[in-house]
């Protein structure tokens, strides 16, 4: 009879496990429905006229009202919140780390700009059951960890073993998964998502540092006024209208954005491996938007991403005629007054030269590298200034020159021109002329 009960006893307990097992495949189950059903989510089509290019821009100029930051950060910034919303179209996504050596550089700034525009940003709370909770939902959430340094260490080297850090040397990666337990019987849980950290120094170890797009701030300078507070009431709700429009266009660019990250050459020689796994999202969102950003977000990789001996040092007549493409690249202007190039020039953060010249010692060193500045007129106003066809004209023949030399890996080989067709002309005359001499 003992011997019965305990049999029984078996039977029934294997039928509990069994039970709970069953339960959780079906949670998984619904779980993945969820996501299924929230991917090929309808929605409406952006207005008429309204392209990526113009949500780009709009994100970008909200987030410049916000943030100081070189311009390069900027569009990587936005970039980076546009692949957020389309996880799916990528096998591996950026992550991003904002540090700084000084308190008080933006940090936490830049990273309330991802908290607006990025898609379910989420602070993140390292718990197991509040991470196995968020990764369950149908949105993949935006990890977002303030002072990460709390966990890592000023120097990046401890942490190990906590499950936050554990999840950030994988996330990136589209076949990320994180074991948690569901009612004691493990399950497998999709970690893939974008990871924002922020902290002082080091911050992280190399592992992860080497998978973030890296951008390293600086305190605002005296002269920049204006700028919004992030935690503004009016900040916040004009922040969410530009992330519903990031979703909306990133969402229903999906195929295009996909096609474009699997196709993708190289638009430098350095852009492989692991900084293509970190810039091939941000430049495939840019290739699908098109209109200029494109060479944006090019611009933006050579300037956060190269290693210091493959950036070339420029002379200061060198870095004059840079800043000022760039300035009308993005104005899209076809003149500007020497003033307002002035104007911008001292603005640009991380160049100490151009706050410390005189205005005359500013306005010889502009016609050095711009040449002799003209008399024109923009609207009402007449003044001295430039145009801009010949100085974009002089960077590019600049920058052609300083371009690293290439690598040895080819940049294309027969595999990428396998399925080219080329167009032919015949000379039919010389055909048939041939053709009666025989």
């Amino acid at each position: 009879m003992g011997l019965t009960h305990l049999v029984m006893d078996g039977v029934r307990a294997a039928e509990a496990v069994q039970r709970i097992h069953q339960g959780a495949q079906r949670a998984a189950a619904q779980t993945a429905a969820e996501r299924g059903q929230d991917a090929t989510e309808t929605l409406p089509p952006l207005p008429p006229g309204i392209t990526g290019a113009m949500v780009l821009d709009d994100a970008r100029a909200f987030a410049a009202s916000i943030l100081h930051a070189t311009d390069e950060m900027l569009d990587a910034l936005v970039l980076a919140c546009a692949v957020s919303h389309t996880l799916d179209s990528f096998s591996t996504v950026p992550e991003l780390l904002f540090t700084s050596p000084e308190r008080e550089s933006g940090k936490t700034t830049a990273q309330d700009i991802v908290g607006m525009l990025a898609n379910n940003g989420w602070s993140a709370d390292p718990t197991s059951y509040a991470l196995r909770a968020k990764f369950n939902e149908p949105e993949k959430p935006t990890l977002i960890i303030d002072e990460v340094s709390d966990i890592f260490g000023r120097s990046g080297l401890r942490g190990s073993a906590n499950q936050l850090g554990k999840i950030l040397r994988i996330c990136y990666r589209r076949t990320a998964t994180l074991s948690m337990a569901v009612d004691r019987v493990a399950e497998e849980v999709s970690c893939y998502t974008m990871a924002v950290m922020a902290g002082l120094k080091t911050a992280v170890p190399d592992d992860i540092r080497s998978r973030c797009v890296i951008f390293q701030m600086t305190p605002v300078p005296p002269s920049v006024k204006g700028l919004r507070d992030s935690q503004d009431d009016d900040t916040l709700a004009l922040g969410k209208i530009h992330s519903q429009r990031l979703h909306q266009w990133a969402r229903g660019s999906e195929d295009g954005i996909r096609r474009a990250f699997r196709n993708i050459r190289r638009p430098h020689p350095k852009f492989r491996a692991r900084r293509a796994q970190i810039w091939g999202p941000l430049y495939a969102v840019a290739l699908e938007a098109g209109s200029g950003w494109p060479d944006r977000c090019l611009a933006a990789f050579k300037a956060m991403a190269l290693d210091a001996s493959d950036v070339p040092v420029l002379s200061p007549a060198q870095m004059i005629l840079r800043d000022a493409a760039a300035l009308f690249a993005r104005d899209g202007s076809e003149k500007l007054f020497a003033a307002a190039i002035a104007a911008h020039l001292r603005s640009v953060p991380d160049v100490a030269l151009y706050e410390d010249l005189t205005d005359r010692g500013l306005a010889q060193l502009m016609t050095e590298a711009l040449g002799p500045s003209q008399s024109m007129d923009i609207g009402s106003a007449r003044a001295r200034g430039y145009h801009a066809r010949p100085v974009l004209a002089a960077w590019q023949r600049l920058e052609a020159q300083l371009e690293p030399p290439e690598d040895d890996e080819p940049e294309e080989d027969e595999f990428d021109s396998m399925f080219e067709i080329t167009e032919i002309t015949l000379d039919t005359e010389r055909i048939a002329e041939m053709a009666g001499a025989s």
